[in-house]
């Protein structure tokens, strides 16, 4: 691999971290408004009452976010690795 080619996958994982870094401060945002346009409740409910209503998908739905949040950033920590010579 050249020091250009390099160079040009640097300057792409770069980008890819600066929007992996977007989507972890603001990822958060698209479930709640998901949640609030649906009339989904999402208020902390104790067990029964969260097994039978709906605040279960907004709870999921972000954990799913947060995951692919951690996935993002494991995997820009890895590119970084296998660019270094």
């Amino acid at each position: 691999m050249t020091d250009a080619e390099r160079k040009r996958i640097s300057e792409r994982i770069a980008l890819l971290e600066r929007a992996s870094a977007l989507f972890d401060r603001f990822g958060t945002i698209v479930p709640v408004s998901i949640a609030f346009l649906n009339h989904w409740p999402t208020e902390v409910q104790l067990y029964p009452q969260w097994q039978l209503g709906e605040s279960w998908r907004f709870f999921l739905s972000l954990y799913l976010y947060w995951f692919a949040s951690f996935a993002l950033s494991r995997a820009i920590s890895f590119a970084k690795g296998s660019v270094v010579p």
